[in-house]
């Protein structure tokens, strides 16, 4: 049974959310309407959280006007003057997430990148990636429909996989990076810091040390010898690792990569164990 509060890691176009149940039946019985926390989305539009933060505003019942048109709740206010509203959610993972439905994020984004107000370049930039990139499947929806009268669920795996190949050429990291910028404070070496976190938790030395046991394995210690990790596989780790950062959404980054780097090494065991039995 579907309940509020409800989450679902989700994978579209390339891109890793944690979508939380709004309604469970928001759009009829057993239908429900979902959204993604403001945290979730900072770093698919390239919004700053504390700016997200800084817009929300509260309109409490007594101050409910009819010029207005807002009941009492939360709001994203926009510098267009335009609110969309937010929901607090108590989800099961006992955290509470400031949650907007899915699609008033598109037309946030949409009226936000019209009117962005003081924005930066960059975050400009990243509303209008985000409006294009969603946009992307919709349209070819849209033309599958007229064409074969139906758009299926294999039409949307075979879209979403063609679409994700054109974008393989961008950077891998960008959702680990941004979740650095966002909290790991102002050093400008805080994403070395966290890349020889991610290696010595993975592998027991920092990057540079294992880079060279990859380029000379067998020049290096006995003990780099036997717990040998191919290069091919210790980057898959890697990159599963930073993923693992990302989709969590800890606020703790420590905590948030000591628990990416147990789960990382909790699925490439049984591979590692596999190839240096030969199986």
């Amino acid at each position: 049974m579907l309940e509020t509060g409800q989450l679902l890691p989700l994978s579209f176009l390339g891109r890793e959310f944690t979508v939380v149940v709004i309604d469970p039946d928001g759009l009829g019985a057993g239908k429900p309407t979902v959204g993604i926390g403001l945290r979730g989305m900072s770093r698919h539009t390239n919004m700053p959280v504390s700016t997200l933060v800084r817009r929300v505003i509260e309109v409490a019942a007594d101050e409910e006007e009819d010029d207005s048109a807002l009941a009492a709740g939360k709001y994203l206010k926009l510098p267009s003057g335009k609110h969309f509203k937010v929901t607090p959610i108590e989800a099961n993972d006992g955290n509470t997430y400031q949650v907007i439905e899915a699609a008033d994020w598109v037309e946030l984004s949409k009226e936000w990148a019209k009117k962005p107000g003081r924005l930066g370049t960059e975050t400009k930039n990243g509303l209008i990636d985000f409006l294009g990139w969603f946009a992307a499947e919709g349209f070819y929806a849209a033309a599958y429909t007229v064409l074969k009268r139906t758009y299926t669920y294999e039409d949307s795996q075979r879209i979403q996989q063609w679409l994700v190949s054109r974008e393989a050429g961008k950077p891998a990291r960008k959702d680990w990076a941004w979740a650095i910028s966002e909290q790991g404070g102002n050093s400008p070496f805080k994403y070395g810091k966290w890349t020889n976190y991610v290696y010595k938790g993975l592998f027991g030395m920092n990057a540079a040390e294992m880079k060279k046991a990859w380029e000379a394995p067998m020049s290096g210690s006995k003990h780099i010898a036997r717990n040998y990790i191919p290069e091919s596989v210790g980057l898959e780790m890697v990159r599963f690792c930073e993923k693992m950062v990302a989709v969590m959404e800890f606020e703790d980054l420590e905590r948030a990569h000591d628990e990416a780097i147990r789960l990382t090494q909790i699925k490439f065991q049984q591979k590692l164990d596999s190839d240096r039995l030969g199986g």
